[in-house]
């Protein structure tokens, strides 16, 4: 009897290049195996159906909630998400089982070529969706006027080639998956923290769905595991969403067996913008996922611990 992997998946063009490369190194990892078959399943969520307001608006899990509830109702059998969209407190029957290879984390600073951009200047206008892009330029840079910015990476370029934006931040991991050739802009890479796991792809199932599992986690790459566990673990201590002015960044070295963590984080005191950042290291296996998620986790208190101090909150 033939075993069809159901894969769900938003219908974005970045989604699906991200889902055909799940299916293409599945299918390779199962190819011996004439019984097993996979089916791609598109899925319209929130944040594909409302292009207009703010995703922080719009709750928890935009990119991600509906194809995780088909999970839970049998409907699909694995999902492929970008990770750095998967809400840190997520169901308990679900389960980050993969996470293969990592793309670029960096953040791009994107604007006509045919055009000088002095972001010291007054008035200029950049385009942005995400509360931390947001909230560490204006830190760095707080003449600058920071609007939303909604669409797909297509949408978005097309948005800055119109000149409603003098210029754009977007994810150089989307960029690169879809192959996108920026000749015709300038770009430079933005000196701030990515969002944890931005760049990295999740591919979630049940946890009870053993055979399934088994199979699925011949796609993890252990190394971008424990990088990114880390990353989301700092975060969900903290306790801040998928869009809070939260940034990470943890890198493990397979010579020294260490991996290190940095965190930074926005709030505001007294009517100003407050940048803190922490950072830490264990020793430990490129697969001891407990370590690197209580590094995290300590990490994580730290900002906490340190945002409430300021703000005269007691930490008891």
């Amino acid at each position: 009897m033939t075993l069809t992997i159901r894969i769900g998946t938003r219908g974005s063009k970045l989604a699906m290049v991200q889902t055909n490369y799940v299916n293409e190194i599945l299918n390779k990892e199962i190819q011996t195996n004439k019984d097993i078959d996979t089916e791609i399943i598109k899925i319209k969520t929130v944040g594909d159906k409302d292009q207009n307001k703010k995703l922080v608006d719009l709750g928890l899990g935009v990119f991600t909630k509906e194809i995780d509830k088909s999970m839970l109702l049998n409907e699909t059998d694995i999902a492929v998400h970008s990770l750095k969209d998967v809400p840190t407190l997520w169901s308990d029957e679900l389960i980050i089982k993969a996470v293969p290879p990592r793309e670029s984390y960096n953040d791009l600073l994107i604007w006509k070529k045919n055009r000088k951009l002095n972001v010291f200047q007054d008035d200029i206008v950049v385009g942005t969706s995400s509360i931390r892009r947001a909230a560490f330029l204006e830190i760095r840079y707080p003449n600058l006027d920071v609007k939303l910015l909604r669409g797909n990476v297509q949408t978005r370029l097309k948005k800055l080639d119109d000149e409603e934006y003098d210029a754009i931040i977007m994810a150089e991991a989307g960029l690169n998956r879809l192959n996108i050739n920026l000749e015709d802009y300038n770009y430079e890479v933005l000196n701030m923290l990515p969002a944890p796991a931005q760049g990295a792809i999740g591919i979630a199932t049940r946890k009870a769905d053993e055979e399934i599992n088994e199979i699925v986690e011949l796609l993890d790459d252990k190394k971008t595991h424990l990088e990114v566990l880390a990353e989301r673990n700092a975060l969900k201590e903290y306790g801040g969403g998928c869009q809070a002015p939260f940034g990470a960044l943890a890198v493990y070295d397979e010579e020294e067996n260490v991996l290190s963590l940095t965190c930074d984080l926005v709030f505001e005191a007294n009517g100003k913008n407050v940048l803190v950042s922490k950072e830490g290291f264990v020793y430990c296996d490129i697969d001891d996922f407990e370590k690197a998620a209580d590094l995290g986790k300590n990490l994580g208190k730290l900002l906490k611990s340190y945002e409430n101090e300021v703000l005269g909150i007691n930490n008891e």
